[in-house]
């Protein structure tokens, strides 16, 4: 495991050093998540387990926190450890970007119907709350 995150960070620092040295007057820009498609090997394999991670994690797990604080009722438990023990709601916020992210990248329509599905919730949330 060490290795591997080894590589990983040496992969992008590289990536990240000969895109500076070999644009050095253009400066930074930016690019759509969608524009780059990533090629097999340890990028592409790290990218399809942070994929198959975020399928298996329940949408309504992660918004039971939100819906118990509207006055709502949870549709599942909520996950234990840090989301039921005071940072409840914590990984939820973290997962919608993770999705937004994720489907930038790859265009996966499961990972769209999970974010407009959170979203959905988290706005009944808003709602009942009255405070957006």
């Amino acid at each position: 495991m060490k290795s591997l995150i080894k590589n990983l960070i040496t992969g992008i620092l590289v990536v990240f050093s000969l895109s500076l040295s070999a644009q050095p007057q253009q400066g930074l820009r930016t690019f759509d998540l969608r524009d780059v498609k990533l090629l097999n090997g340890i990028f592409k394999d790290a990218q399809e387990t942070d994929l198959r991670y975020m399928k298996q994690l329940v949408p309504d797990r992660l918004l039971a926190p939100y819906l118990r604080e509207a006055g709502l009722r949870p549709k599942a438990a909520s996950y234990t450890n840090w989301e039921n023990t005071g940072l409840d709601g914590h990984i939820g916020g973290h997962y919608l970007s993770a999705l937004a992210m994720m489907y930038a990248s790859t265009g996966d329509k499961d990972l769209l119907a999970r974010l407009n599905y959170m979203s959905s919730e988290l706005k009944e949330c808003q709602d009942k709350n009255k405070n957006g």
